[in-house]
């Protein structure tokens, strides 16, 4: 029997530097505030990216924050799910560890599809490369928030059931939740795809509520090797297994299959797991 699938992303967080600018960024918080929708490191050339937006998508203004060099952003294009278009000619610079301004949507907070931006990078000394992030700032203002909501909580729900695959948003060093999975207890198989930022140097395996066995790890590589890992580990209530190597240091992977049962006497009926992967960035393909 198939399992539900959660998909678990970095909170608030879509990355277009280690995928193509077309991934979504996948925002799965509604709180009042300012929330990261999505990071691309820039060239030093006149460039143009764009982010698509799923989920808890909506948002009253933007702004976009530079950390490490300075850019000239050049102009936007707001793509709303309503079907109308907003133009925007920024022209402006933004200098390192700086922000624009901060930039108003048309009709207050409403659901986005996506977001083009055109940029070029401005010369530095150091010849760095600028790491730009964009912020989104949700009100809950709007008077259709609740039904909105529940459109969204719907679309998460259709997420869970279809197997959707893991998108990984952020590419920074340390530890990434890369999903969670609520298994029942039989002897059964279970398969994470990772997408996006999909490179780890080691996983580790978490038991949120209940004791489980863990057995025959299969993790398969981007690049089409399979790294069988003979596992056979009991993992108690609240704890976690030992850290996994992978093989050749950072790889960029494409699933991670494991087959579980529960273990004798324990109480429980169902069982949270939590994949982890460990980010070193010492790998820069």
């Amino acid at each position: 029997m198939k399992k539900p699938f959660k998909l678990i992303l970095l909170a608030l967080m879509g990355s277009i530097t280690a995928v193509p600018a077309q991934t979504p960024a996948i925002i799965t918080s509604d709180k009042t505030g300012w929330h990261k929708i999505a990071e691309t490191t820039v060239d030093f050339k006149k460039e143009k990216d764009e982010v698509s937006v799923l989920i808890s998508d909506r948002f009253a203004s933007i702004q976009f924050r530079v950390i490490d060099a300075p850019i000239q952003l050049v102009s936007l294009e707001i793509f709303y799910e309503s079907g109308d278009k907003q133009d925007i000619a920024v022209n402006s610079t933004i200098k390192s560890k700086g922000s624009s301004r901060i930039i108003d949507l048309n009709g207050g907070e409403r659901s986005l599809k996506r977001i083009a931006f055109v940029y070029k990078t401005l010369p530095n000394s150091k010849d760095v490369k600028a790491h730009v992030e964009i912020w989104g700032l949700k009100t809950n203002t709007d008077e259709k928030i609740t039904g909105e909501i529940k459109s969204n909580s719907t679309k998460t729900e259709e997420s869970k059931s279809m197997g959707m695959p893991s998108l990984m948003v952020s590419d920074s060093k340390g530890w990434h939740k890369i999903g969670d999975r609520t298994v029942d207890f039989k002897i059964d198989k279970d398969v994470f795809n990772v997408i996006g930022a999909d490179r780890f140097s080691a996983i580790k395996i978490k038991a949120i509520d209940a004791s489980i066995l863990i057995s025959n790890l299969t993790v398969t590589y981007e690049s089409g090797d399979v790294q069988y890992i003979n596992f056979d580990t009991k993992i108690m209530a609240g704890t976690e297994t030992k850290e996994i190597m992978l093989n050749g240091g950072e790889r960029s992977l494409k699933t991670i299959a494991f087959e579980y049962k529960t273990i004798p006497n324990e109480t429980a009926t169902k069982a949270e797991l939590e994949v982890w992967g460990l980010k070193t960035n010492l790998v820069t393909k």
